[in-house]
């Protein structure tokens, strides 16, 4: 989670800035970011937790000098009382979740299930103005969302490392970026990797380079003729 903020907040502070110079000796100014993620899957969690970008470093720092905290607040019924006595939207949005996962626990296909939480909720007045007017799309979105959860939870060990993988090749990409220019055939290359112990390899080549040139001396990468 983090890790995506920090990918997102790049790209949106650049909207900031692209006007001004980064080099000039005058202080840019920006809005000062805040991360907060809602939680609501079926997975044991916190009521309240901070996650950081450095839990993610491969070696651990006391202080890091790159740091990006989000606070995880979990939005599931029993938790976080009072942020959900003070929000009526997001309490009836956990209501509404509720239910859901109540009639599909009752292996009830996921149309039907959908569908009659979405009527008791209207009964019940619990977000009832916005089911009225969105019904079409809030079912269509919600069995949407329950078959792509559903395909994550039967994902199995090559998948799981597929997506490390993935996060990983981001992180090489982004330092080597700030190095100079990379070619394509050595995006390809990191892209396609699946192996965490190579990822392990090319990060501690990382070590005080300068340029990608020096990168892939270290490593000995090529590309292929």
């Amino acid at each position: 989670m983090p890790l995506r903020d920090l990918f997102y907040i790049a790209r949106l502070m650049e909207k900031y800035v692209i006007k001004d110079s980064l080099y000039s000796s005058t202080l840019t100014k920006i809005p000062a970011p805040h991360f907060i993620v809602f939680y609501n899957g079926i997975r044991s969690a916190p009521e309240d937790t901070t996650l950081k970008l450095s839990d993610a470093f491969w070696q651990k720092e006391n202080d890091p000098s790159l740091e990006l905290k989000v606070r995880f607040l979990n939005i599931n019924p029993g938790f976080n009382s009072k942020l959900m006595e003070r929000c009526k939207t997001l309490r009836e949005y956990s209501q509404f979740v509720a239910k859901v996962r109540k009639y599909t626990g009752e292996k009830k296909a996921i149309e039907k299930a959908v569908e009659q939480a979405v009527t008791e909720c209207i009964a019940e007045g619990i977000l009832s103005d916005f089911l009225l007017s969105q019904r079409t799309e809030v079912v269509a979105m919600s069995i949407f969302e329950y078959n792509e959860a559903e395909e994550m939870r039967k994902f199995g060990q090559a998948e799981f490392r597929g997506g490390k993988a993935e996060g990983m090749a981001e992180i090489l990409l982004l330092v080597l970026e700030n190095c100079g220019k990379v070619p394509d055939w050595l995006k390809t290359r990191i892209l396609t990797e699946t192996e965490p112990s190579v990822f392990e390899n090319w990060a501690n080549a990382l070590t005080g380079i300068s340029s990608v040139e020096e990168f892939l001396e270290r490593t000995g990468l090529k590309e292929c003729p």
